[in-house]
C-alpha cells in the first residue's frame, strides 16, 4: 500500500505559521524590553553629559527604597567614574571608582560569605547617605537573599536571607 502524500500547500502553511509565531515572539520581547532600554539610554546620556564619560562599561539599577541608576565608564583622561543618578529627581553623584570597591569585589565577597547557588544581580545605590553595592542571590536551599556592602570600605552594611 502506498502512503498518501499531503499537499505541498499544507507544508507551506505550517512553515508560514512558524515564521509568524517567531516574528511575533520577537516583537513581543522587544516591546517588553523597551522601557528598560529607554531608562538605560537616558541614564547613559546623563552620564555622558554630567560625568563626561566617553565610554560606557556597565549599567546598574538599584531598586531598594529609592530607585537609583548607575553607569560606570571612562572619561577622556582614562579616569574610571561611576555616575549615580537618583531616578526620582535626576540628582547626580559622581564617584571615582578607585575610591571604593568594585561590583566584582562585592560579588566575590558575597560568594565567599554566603556560598550562593546563583548570583542574580549586583547594583549600586544609596541607603540613607551611604553608597552601597547590593548583591542579590539564591542560596543553596533555593531561598532569595541579598547583602549590601559599603562602597567606600567594603564592609557589610546589611544582609537579608531566606526571603
Amino acid at each position: 500500500m502506498r502512503r498518501q502524500r499531503r499537499p505541498t500547500w499544507y507544508r507551506w502553511l505550517w512553515i508560514t505559521l512558524g515564521v509568524v509565531a517567531i516574528v511575533s515572539l520577537g516583537l513581543w520581547y522587544h516591546h517588553i524590553q523597551s522601557p528598560l532600554n529607554t531608562i538605560r539610554n537616558q541614564a547613559e546620556q546623563i552620564a555622558k553629559d554630567r560625568g563626561k564619560l566617553t565610554t560606557i562599561d556597565d549599567f546598574y539599577w538599584y531598586k531598594h527604597g529609592q530607585s537609583y541608576l548607575a553607569v560606570s565608564g571612562q572619561t577622556a583622561q582614562q579616569k574610571s567614574i561611576l555616575v549615580l543618578i537618583r531616578q526620582k529627581d535626576g540628582q547626580v553623584t559622581l564617584l571615582n571608582q578607585k575610591s571604593g570597591i568594585s561590583a566584582a569585589t562585592a560579588q566575590a565577597q558575597a560568594k565567599s560569605a554566603f556560598k550562593p547557588r546563583k548570583v542574580l544581580d549586583v547594583a549600586l545605590g544609596k541607603r540613607k547617605s551611604q553608597v552601597v553595592w547590593d548583591v542579590s542571590f539564591i542560596d543553596s536551599q533555593g531561598k532569595l537573599g541579598y547583602v549590601s556592602y559599603s562602597f567606600k570600605t567594603g564592609n557589610q552594611v546589611r544582609a537579608i536571607r531566606n526571603i
